[in-house]
Parts: structure tokens; sequence; C-alpha cells
């Protein structure tokens, strides 16, 4: 599968976002350097693989090339393509320990991903271990990150938190994404955090499903055999750029918007819609679960 982060250009009354000098002087170090070349942005993005739109974002310093970390040290395939193809003798890999926000509560690997589930218009998920993070509630997000990550101080785990939280606000614009979700039933049965935690968050469950936040269907225990059993992934669409599949483990991320990763995903997400109980169903379990917890 291959690593892919894909940009799209922001609308022109967008609210201006605050900008590092760091990454204002890696965008025109980049500039610089392919006009140096003799290179347009198109022209540049042929030659890496990654569209005019990056080239475009990264150079008007609206988008990071900080892709991931490995150790103490950040990475970008994005600023090694750069470099070899502008022959900048590792000019622009030299300013990239100078753009990490250490203010930014997201891990490295995740923090492409939170920027595109942003833009989406449509999100499509499956989850088979725990409720989709769009959907948790405060007390039930922080049982699932402190319990993956048992080394995580009380401090960094309520940073966490509260991003997660934060990224939910998308629901709530004038015009939200669609959000389609399908879980697995042990999902709303699993007590993370404990009962009252995992009572308050299926509450939190059927209260979005019936104000049609999100259509939501629960595959039941019953399916011995559904097409979700491979994993959890989530499938992003967006106005004029592919479709994008994020699959998630063991603190790492891929991304990939080729069609032979997204539409056997796409597929298999329709044959578990199919497989999943109706919402009226589905809400009418979680409120038996509900009164039993």
């Amino acid at each position: 599968m291959t690593d892919l982060h894909l940009v799209h250009d922001e609308e022109p009354d967008a609210e201006p976002r605050t900008v590092s000098l760091a990454l204002r002087y890696y965008a025109s170090e980049l500039k610089r350097h392919r006009e140096a070349a003799g290179l347009t942005q198109a022209q540049l993005a042929e030659l890496i693989p990654y569209s005019k739109s990056m080239v475009s974002m990264v150079e008007t310093a609206k988008r990071s090339p900080v892709e991931s970390r490995e150790g103490d040290k950040v990475t970008s395939r994005f600023t090694e393509c750069c470099d070899e193809m502008l022959n900048t003798g590792g000019a622009l890999g030299r300013i990239l320990p100078l753009l990490e926000d250490t203010s930014d509560p997201y891990p490295p690997w995740f923090k492409p991903y939170a920027n595109l589930e942003a833009e989406a218009t449509a999100i499509y998920t499956f989850q088979s271990q725990t409720v989709p993070g769009l959907l948790q509630t405060e007390a039930y997000a922080r049982a699932v990150l402190g319990s993956g990550r048992p080394y995580m101080g009380d401090d960094e785990l309520e940073r966490q938190t509260a991003a997660r939280i934060q990224r939910q606000q998308i629901l709530q614009r004038e015009s939200p994404p669609t959000l389609l979700a399908v879980i697995d039933e042990l999902v709303v049965r699993r007590p993370i955090g404990g009962t009252t935690v995992l009572r308050q968050q299926v509450e939190r469950l059927i209260e979005l499903a019936e104000s049609r936040v999100v259509s939501l269907g629960i595959v039941p225990i019953g399916a011995t055999e559904h097409a979700g059993l491979d994993g959890s992934w989530n499938l992003l669409d967006f106005i004029g750029e592919e479709s994008l599949l994020y699959i998630e483990a063991g603190g790492t991320a891929t991304m990939s918007n080729q069609a032979k990763d997204v539409l056997p995903v796409r597929q298999a997400f329709g044959a578990l819609c199919m497989q999943a109980l109706a919402p009226r169903a589905t809400v009418e379990l979680m409120m038996g679960i509900a009164r039993d917890l």
C-alpha cells in the first residue's frame, strides 16, 4: 500500500492561520530552489510522487512537509524527493528539525490524517474494537488513549483527549461531512473505562444516531462471518480529489488513494452495511444494552 498525503486548496475566505517563521523559511527555500532549477510547480510535481496542490500548499506555507517521526527525528519523504530532484545538497532536509510544533497534541503519524479528515466531505468508518474517535465521549476517549499508551503521563493524556474531542467539531459545522459508521456489536458491549463510562458512551451514540449526525449500523454478534473481519479502517471522500483509505495499527498509519487499495475496502464497506442492523434496529439494540449496564 502506498503512503500518500493529499492536500486540498483552501477556500478564498478561509480563516487565516498562524504560520511559524520556520515554515515560512522552508516555503521560501523550496520556491527558491525550484525556480533555480527552472521548474514550475506542475513540473516539480511530475518528478516526485506528490500533487501540484501539495507543492503549492507547502510553498505558500499552508502545509507542513513534516510527515512522521523516527525516534527523535522528524521525517519527510516530500522533502527527500525535493532535495534530490532539485539538487539542493540536502538544504531542505536541514530545515526540517525547525518545523516540529511541540504544542501539537497529535502524534506525527496521525497529524496528516487529522488535517485530511477536517477537509473530507464524507467519512466512512468500520471499527471492530472501539467507538470511532469522532463519536467518543470524553471519558471513553480518555480510557481508550490511556489503555493503549500506559507510559503516557497525565498531562499528555489530557492533551490528547482534548485533541480527540476537538476533532468532533467538524460535526457541528453548518455543512458537516456525511458520516457513515459501522461497528461490531462487541464495541458497545466492551466495558472500556468501566460500566458507567460505557453506558454514557452508548447513550451518546443513541443521541447522535437519533439526531442523524451519523448513520450508524451495528454488525450483530450473530454475524459470525462478515466483511470486516480483517480489521478497522476509514475512507474519506473529497470534492475533486481521489478518495483516501486510512488504516491505523500499533502506533503507525498508512494512507492510500490508489484504486487497487480503495475499491476493495469500499466494496467491503457496502457489504458491511448490508450485514449490519438497520439504523432503527441499531438504536433499539443500544437502548437495551444501556438499560442492562
